[in-house]
């Protein structure tokens, strides 16, 4: 039997039994290599569900859709490893209780998924502790090399330039699992903290508070560079801020339910003066 047709009968009888209320997967898309997020509630459409190597899209962010999980029934996920830590990082956060979702985790090597065994966020502890300060996939691997190579002008200058393109239709914060506030800084305009024009200095700020908002929260699931509609490379400043945070406090992002956000957080015994 394939992961598919596996995966097919679990959420069949996750559904029939009433342990879960919906399922969320995915479906066909628009064109051959195309997936797109498919809700299921009864047992009948779960034929329509796909599961195969052009699945990479993280789904976890729908399971903080306002009122979903409100009634505390639960909802089964098909999750890579990357979206199994968001799940963390979204329950550390009190966004979710973490009991509430059913996990079918998977991971994707070429273009054949492979089950993941466990179906808790506590089940894939020790997978996510082996991938601690590895690149969860190569996107832009010789870009960011590239990146890394250059002086902090050099750097600084490409990405004003792809941020040049940025056209402020915000596809990044939608796609993004870690964006859920219900109101972003960008939507408020008394005050206006980020100019909402497409220019140059208002992209800048858009990009960049974007950026250290996801410091030590990003899972480099790739969601918001796939969404963008102008390619900017987004998940490579997000890569770089990820692994400057793993350096300086050894803080892999979505390790545990109870993991303290390492950016809002702080220790009475610090002995950092700035805090005193």
């Amino acid at each position: 039997m394939s992961i598919e047709q596996q995966y097919r009968t679990r959420a069949k009888e996750l559904l029939s039994s009433g342990e879960v209320k919906m399922v969320i997967g995915y479906s066909k898309g628009s064109t051959p290599d195309r997936r797109r997020p498919a809700f299921i509630s009864t047992p009948e459409d779960v034929e329509t569900l796909v599961l195969d190597g052009a699945c990479i899209a993280n789904l976890s962010g729908y399971l903080v859709t306002e009122g979903l999980l409100s009634d505390e029934k639960r909802v089964a996920v098909f999750l890579r490893p990357e979206g199994i830590r968001a799940i963390n990082i979204l329950a550390a956060e009190f966004q979710l209780n973490a009991a509430q979702v059913e996990i079918l985790g998977f991971n994707t090597e070429g273009n054949e998924p492979t089950a993941l065994s466990g179906s808790k966020v506590d089940d894939f502890a020790e997978l996510i502790g082996t991938l601690k300060g590895i690149i969860p996939d190569t996107a832009g691997e010789e870009l960011y090399k590239k990146l890394e190579a250059m002086s902090p002008q050099e750097r600084f200058d490409f990405w004003q330039s792809e941020f040049s393109k940025c056209i402020k239709c915000y596809a990044c914060r939608q796609a993004c699992p870690m964006c859920y506030c219900r109101r972003c800084i960008v939507d408020n305009n008394q005050p206006q903290w980020v100019n909402t024009s497409s220019h140059t200095l208002g992209n800048f700020e858009w990009n960049i508070v974007r950026a250290f908002h996801l410091s030590g929260r990003c899972v480099e699931c790739g969601n918001c560079d796939r969404a963008c509609p102008v390619n900017i490379p987004l998940r490579l400043i997000n890569r770089k801020m990820a692994g400057e945070v793993l350096e300086a406090f050894d803080h892999f992002a979505g390790s545990s339910q109870t993991q303290e956000p390492v950016m809002a957080s702080f220790k009475k015994d610090d002995t950092e003066t700035f805090i005193l």
